[in-house]
C-alpha cells in the first residue's frame, strides 16, 4: 500500500489542499517526511493554520473526489496518520 502526504493550509476560513506527488511506501515514511514540511510551512506562513495527513491511495481518491464534487475543504478529516 502506498501513502500520500496531504497538506491543508488555511488562511482564516479559506482553506487550500496541496499534496506531494511522491508516494511513500509506509505511513511511517510519510509521517517522517511530514516533519520538515510542517516546520517549513510554519516558518513561511506563520499566520496560517493547517494539518498534514498521510492518506492511503483509497482515502486520497475519496478525499480528492469529494473536493472535485464541490465538498468543503475545512481541514476536518478523520484519517490515519493525522499530525
Amino acid at each position: 500500500m502506498k501513502f500520500i502526504m496531504v497538506i491543508i493550509i488555511c488562511f482564516g476560513a479559506n482553506c487550500q489542499t496541496i499534496w506531494d506527488k511522491q508516494l511513500y511506501s509506509t505511513v511511517d515514511d510519510c509521517l517522517a517526511a511530514s516533519g520538515p514540511v510542517k516546520e517549513y510551512m510554519m516558518q513561511v506562513y506563520p499566520t496560517s493554520a493547517g494539518q498534514i495527513y498521510c492518506m492511503n491511495e483509497e482515502e486520497f481518491t475519496k478525499y480528492k473526489k469529494n473536493l472535485e464534487d464541490g465538498g468543503l475543504n475545512t481541514g476536518n478529516l478523520e484519517s490515519p496518520g493525522k499530525i
